[in-house]
């Protein structure tokens, strides 16, 4: 091939050939350079040892091929698991387990408010009041203390409060108020996963109570009642009767049973609504995060929307109902009249008194939790792709 013809194959193999733009030119360019070239090759030797060094000093790798890759993958899923909640075990030691014990302490005896600013607990020592609703006389015992147990008897034995009525009362609340909140978040999380217009509207107004403070919406339901309750007494009860929807229906002639009956159910879908935010965005995002496939599947092969819900939706949100399970039955506890029964206990100065209650109603929240837990775990489903 003569000189002519290889010049005219060079130059149509350039034409043939993708431009090049500027930066790509530059990179061509610097990549030649044989003084450049040689400043690459010891920045990647130089990267080589320091994460040759990182391995001799942090030998994750090997660590993770000795241990973790050994497990089976449901052994894996265990240690993440426990992985993830060590920042929460260590906040919980650090924050939480020191006051825990101190206040079980406190629960066996009697707490002495020292003039320094500090506390003593006379552990197993109870003492009499110098009168009703007076300070402890801590140069009188109290006879009636036969073991250090005496202030959980107390809890359940004084008539001064009714601590053992409102725990049953709590206690029947909860589960009520857990298995109607978990349902209604459930059907409400499907109704609003669906594709219809004004979905946006429809979710707004169920998480509203979640966006707003709940206490800022009591807040201004308390100030319309102390409204109505200013214009009575000021002799405007018209005006006063439409802020108390019960006097205002018996105004228009309704039966007085009928009037409570619909403001008792008023007052529970209200309730219900208000406390079910959290559990609905819970349950909505367990649904969203179903394998398109199953349904898809299932559609195939005939299923209707009722089959679909039983066979794929149920199962695959099972292990959320936990977790709604366990956090609706905090909340209710959180919001149960027992709290202002102790308050009461906290306000005459009786901390031991005090910390027993607060024991008992601990361990009464744990007993449910623990036996409802029981139970759901025995049927949750939890879905793995990778077996």
């Amino acid at each position: 091939m003569s000189k002519k013809e290889k010049k005219q194959k060079n130059i149509e193999t350039q034409d043939n050939a993708p431009k090049q733009n500027i930066f790509q030119r530059f990179k061509a360019w610097f990549r030649r350079s044989s003084f450049i070239a040689k400043v690459e090759v010891f920045f990647k030797k130089a990267w080589q040892y320091v994460l040759f060094g990182l391995e001799c000093l942090l030998p994750i790798k090997h660590v993770r091929k000795l241990t973790y890759d050994r497990l089976r993958h449901d052994q894996q899923k265990v240690v993440v698991s426990l992985i993830f909640l060590l920042p929460v075990m260590f906040g919980f030691c650090l924050f939480f387990l020191y006051p825990l014990v101190r206040s079980l302490i406190m629960s066996f005896g009697t707490v002495e408010i020292l003039k320094t600013g500090g506390i003593h607990i006379h552990f197993g020592e109870f003492f009499l009041k110098t009168g009703t609703g007076g300070a402890y006389n801590f140069n009188d015992p109290d006879p009636a203390a036969k073991n250090i147990f005496y202030n959980y008897i107390q809890a359940f034995t004084a008539s001064s409060v009714d601590f053992p009525v409102g725990l049953a009362t709590t206690a029947w609340n909860t589960i009520v108020d857990t298995a109607v909140i978990t349902i209604f978040s459930l059907l409400v999380a499907v109704m609003l996963n669906g594709n219809f217009k004004g979905r946006a509207i429809v979710r707004a107004i169920f998480f509203l109570p979640v966006v707003f403070n709940s206490e800022a919406i009591t807040a201004a339901l308390n100030a319309a009642e102390g409204v109505g309750e200013m214009l009575n007494k000021n002799g405007n009860n018209a005006l006063a009767e439409l802020f108390d929807l019960a006097k205002f229906m018996q105004g228009l002639g309704v039966p007085v049973k009928l009037v409570t009956f619909l403001t008792d159910i008023t007052s529970a879908i209200y309730r219900t609504i208000s406390y079910s935010g959290i559990q609905i965005l819970v349950f909505l995002t367990a649904i969203q995060s179903v394998p398109k496939h199953l349904y898809e599947a299932a559609t195939i092969e005939g299923a209707t929307g009722y089959e679909q819900f039983w066979k794929i939706t149920l199962p695959m949100v099972s292990p959320m109902i936990v977790t709604v399970v366990v956090y609706t039955i905090v909340d209710s506890f959180l919001r149960s009249e027992i709290c202002d029964i102790m308050d009461i206990v906290y306000r005459d100065n009786e901390y031991g008194y005090y910390a027993a209650m607060s024991w008992i109603y601990i361990l009464a929240s744990l007993l449910i939790m623990g036996i409802v837990v029981g139970i759901l775990s025995k049927v949750v489903f939890y879905y793995d792709d990778k077996k």
